[in-house]
């Protein structure tokens, strides 16, 4: 890297930490840490929502897949009319309205607390094990790009992130994710720039050679269960996928619930829900416009690029100094805004669904940042030795997927069947986490397909169970 890009990487990081540091300078309470006080703009918890989706592998890869590829990926969107539907009209209304800190505070209301309990138990060891991903997934790439230490990126990036996120709770995740959107979109808004100037005919060239070899084809018609994406995979699977993303998501879900009103939240989501399905069809754009560069400059030796190493190579071999710190500025923030929102939500449910039942004195402030810092260090820990992991990283973020479809069938079931009882929610949640991992280990279907029938199970287990037994227990709400 040059001195330009040095300098502008380190200006970023200043002003990070800066804005996280100011955001928690208003903190009397966990309502406060947890929820902001309820004052946080729409927008910003719009852009937050945005930015905790797009993590840097996302960011890299995805130019990656269309390069290769083309548009299919795309097909679970179809359902997204249905899933701003079932998220504003049933899920969002039913968590706003008990301001609880942790969404699973709701599973102990309407069942009992071994539903709740499990629900998080799943949710805090999968997503601590998925912040070693996304701290190490950065970290990897810039020794790919620049030759730097994982090491020494882990450490900084995962510590940095922690200190920000324990002192300025969700609204130093709001806030630098906001910043952290506007600089990850600024980078591809270069790379896309910088490939079409290079294209002779510019946008023009890249829409032809793009239909010329199929680069935009989005249908995809065949009614097998082993194609990873398909339009009726799409409509049934792609909804429950993100219902799992959007609706049972603590990461996700909670700075949605930081707004001033219900109208504002569903404002927030209803936007985050189109600026990524814009973003990804943008990212995909970016990889045809790079495959159509290559076709008219081919690499010396006419070498092909592997699909994850495309964004990397263009970054390097294009970019001009300066540009180039950009670019890192991206990826970082890329990471850095889902490793805060993971921090911060682990965080909550640690604190709202554990700690009570740990410690009979009261919760503070104190203990929160405590646990956030604790949290923040061991994802960084695991990121370091995460290299030696193999497929185990995979495996993670393919079970964090898989097991927020059953999620998606109880929290529903808790919503619409009144009459389903607990014994039966918690059986359902069971088989459908079961039924998840015998078909991801036994059968090569597709995610959407195994997570549309894994969802499935625990409403159909629980409406046939109704009537059985007494309504759940109201539960003591986290104060």
């Amino acid at each position: 890297m040059s001195s330009l890009d040095f300098i502008l990487i380190v200006f970023y990081f200043l002003i990070i930490v800066a804005i996280g540091c100011w955001s928690g300078r208003e903190q009397r309470s966990l309502r406060d840490y947890f929820l902001g006080g309820r004052s946080v703009p729409w927008w910003a918890a719009m852009a937050s929502g945005v930015a905790t989706i797009v993590s840097a592998v996302s960011y890299l890869g995805a130019p990656g897949v269309a390069y290769a590829g083309d548009f299919t990926l795309h097909q679970y969107r179809l359902g997204l009319p249905l899933v701003a539907l079932v998220l504003c009209g049933v899920m969002i209304p039913r968590f706003y309205g008990r301001q609880h800190y942790s969404i699973y505070q709701f599973l102990e209301e309407r069942f009992d607390t071994r539903t709740r309990l499990l629900a998080s138990a799943v949710f805090v060891v999968l997503k601590s094990c998925y912040l070693a991903v996304v701290i190490y997934a950065p970290a990897l790439v810039m020794k790919q790009m620049f030759g730097v230490s994982v090491a020494w990126v882990v450490l900084f990036v995962g510590l940095i992130t922690t200190l920000y996120t324990m002192i300025g709770g969700i609204k130093a995740v709001i806030w630098t994710d906001t910043l952290q959107l506007v600089v990850l979109l600024g980078g591809l808004f270069v790379v896309f720039g910088v490939a079409v100037a290079g294209i002779d005919g510019g946008l023009r060239t890249v829409w032809e050679v793009g239909m010329a070899h199929d680069k935009f084809r989005f249908f995809n018609p065949s009614w097998s269960l082993e194609e990873r994406y398909t339009v009726l995979g799409g409509l049934i699977g792609g909804t429950v996928y993100m219902l799992t993303q959007y609706g049972t998501d603590q990461a996700e879900l909670q700075r949605f619930l930081t707004t001033r009103t219900l109208r504002q939240a569903n404002g927030a989501l209803l936007g985050t829900l189109g600026v990524t399905f814009a973003f990804g069809l943008f990212t995909f754009l970016i990889g045809t416009a790079v495959f159509v560069f290559y076709l008219q400059h081919p690499r010396p030796g006419g070498a092909p690029i592997p699909s994850n190493e495309v964004m990397p190579t263009f970054i390097l071999g294009e970019l001009p100094p300066g540009l180039r710190g950009l670019l890192v500025a991206g990826v970082l923030s890329a990471a850095m805004s889902t490793i805060s929102a993971v921090i911060n939500s682990v965080t909550t449910v640690v604190i709202a669904d554990f700690f009570p039942r740990l410690r009979r004195a009261e919760t503070t402030l104190r203990h929160a940042k405590l646990v956030s810092l604790a949290i923040g260090i061991a994802g960084t820990a695991m990121a370091a030795f995460a290299g030696h992991l193999g497929n185990i990283l995979e495996i993670t973020i393919q079970l964090s997927t898989l097991f927020g479809a059953p999620l998606v069938g109880v929290f529903l079931l808790g919503m619409l069947v009144r009459r389903a009882t607990a014994a039966a929610a918690f059986a359902g949640l069971i088989s459908g986490f079961a039924l998840s991992l015998v078909l991801t280990w036994t059968t090569s279907w597709s995610f959407l397909w195994v997570g549309a029938l894994s969802a499935l199970v625990p409403v159909f287990v629980g409406s046939f169970g109704r009537g059985q037994g007494a309504s759940a227990p109201t539960a003591t709400e986290v104060q």
